[in-house]
């Protein structure tokens, strides 16, 4: 290959790169509007835990998980151990060992820098998009570059709501009761992903071992909810696994 291919085949290949990034943030713009409210309530649920304003931007920055920091910030609240309620938002958030998994049969000639890239931004939204690319067999070739470009909208917004929420959650007039986003956004979210009757179990089971166990102390009975809804996912795809085997 000559000096003139190589140059014309590097400039194609970096603008297949920004097509893919821009893509990406094209498909994850639609997530902006669902953020607000949830974004505000974790902001003010993390200053009225102790963390002070700069503390909700961190926790926000860091962990860039709703679930875990409204699971984290509640235990908080309810005067439970930081590490008990550090354990509870990574059990909230077990679903992500689920989603890298999948990922990782896609990775196996990534760079550890890559990877790293691809963990730190994992988040319902980013994986979402991410598969209904590769489904679609779009930007086959920069699928990093589609990945970041989802990232590049979706966490400097999650910030970003966080810190309204942070600073001027106190102005929100109590009336408009955000609190009731952070159920409703998992219900929209959780809802559409329930496809196999072991999904449908677990989240059944858990429900219900939510509502059986809401009173027990420092907010524990979501704990068991958890564990109670991966029990009877787990055992619903063995049996039906064993029953799928026998059949002839």
């Amino acid at each position: 290959m000559t000096e003139v291919s190589r140059r014309h085949a590097a400039a194609e290949s970096r603008e297949a790169q920004r097509a893919a990034f821009f893509a990406g943030v094209r498909a994850c713009v639609v997530f902006m509007p669902s953020y607000v409210p949830f974004g505000l309530v974790c902001g003010v649920a993390a200053v009225q835990a102790g963390l002070g304003e700069f503390g909700a931007l961190a926790l926000a920055a860091f962990a860039f998980a709703g679930s875990s920091q409204a699971v984290l910030t509640q235990f908080l609240n309810g005067g439970a151990p930081l590490a008990m309620a550090i354990a509870s938002g990574l059990v909230v958030n077990l679903r992500m060992a689920v989603y890298s998994a999948a990922l990782s049969q896609r990775m196996s000639v990534t760079t550890r820098k890559e990877r790293l890239l691809w963990a730190a931004f994992l988040v319902d939204q980013t994986f979402i998009c991410n598969e209904a690319r590769h489904e679609r067999g779009e930007h086959i070739a920069h699928p990093l570059a589609f990945y970041l470009g989802c990232a590049a909208v979706i966490w400097p917004f999650w910030i970003f709501t966080n810190a309204l929420g942070a600073f001027a959650g106190a102005q929100v007039p109590p009336s408009w009761q955000l609190e009731f986003t952070i159920p409703l956004s998992f219900v929209a979210m959780v809802v559409p992903m329930l496809k196999t009757r072991s999904q449908i179990g677990a989240a059944l089971a858990g429900a219900v071992a939510g509502v059986l166990f809401y009173s027990l102390p420092m907010k524990t009975g979501l704990i068991a909810a958890c564990v109670v809804g991966t029990c009877v996912g787990l055992l619903v795809d063995a049996v039906q696994k064993r029953t799928q085997g026998v059949t002839p």
